[in-house]
């Protein structure tokens, strides 16, 4: 009976991203993920024939998880239909629950893949962007559902609005490794869900 393989696969995955966390993608060997994970190069590159299909594993395992929390707080916030200002003001609150209470700053792939730029595939950069823009268009939905019943205080580009969320949630993540500040990434997000309590009002 052929042996199952998904266990290998994970701990090559696992294993490879917290490397890349530490050197960066350059600076992580194969020689390196296999002395981590115990295995033979033979077993290596059954599961990946590359480097670059590690890459492209990695960094679609990563984005599934983002989009999965993404899509986990939609369904949170769905029955607040009802006033899409208490959905998206929830929405952002799902997130600064999950950020609550790290013990240490989190990493994030995108950016250490984007760090590098010249080590990956065209379509590895490209389903970034993509995963990316994604989050852009989901948070633009529900900045248009409570443009239909909220006016805006002051004047504002409903484009750059959009990429508020991701910018912030994003670049905090930036920000709390260099400070060593895990509160931070909640923190800036807090911030961010009182700025749209203040910026609407009801028509």
């Amino acid at each position: 009976m052929a042996r199952d393989g998904k266990p290998t696969r994970a701990k090559i995955l696992a294993e490879s991203k917290t490397l890349v966390f530490e050197n960066g993608f350059s600076g992580t060997s194969i020689d390196q993920i296999l002395a981590r994970t115990g295995i033979t190069k033979g077993a290596f590159f059954y599961h990946f024939k590359t480097k670059n299909a590690l890459a492209q594993a990695l960094i679609e395992e990563f984005a599934r998880d983002d989009i999965g929390h993404m899509q986990e707080a939609l369904q949170k916030t769905g029955e607040l239909h009802s006033d899409p200002l208490d959905r998206l003001l929830q929405f952002i609150q799902e997130f600064v629950d999950l950020m609550s209470d790290l013990e240490d700053p989190p990493s994030c792939l995108y950016a250490s893949y984007t760090y590098e730029p010249s080590q990956f595939e065209p379509e590895i950069l490209e389903f970034i962007s993509e995963t990316l823009l994604t989050w852009r268009k989901t948070f633009e939905q529900l900045l248009e559902n409570v443009l239909k019943e909220y006016n805006t205080k002051v004047e504002v580009d409903i484009a750059a609005l959009s990429n508020l969320f991701t910018v912030i949630f994003e670049g905090s993540y930036v920000v709390s490794k260099a400070l060593n500040d895990p509160a931070l990434i909640s923190g800036q997000l807090k911030e961010l869900k009182n700025y749209f309590h203040l910026l609407f009002e009801k028509k």
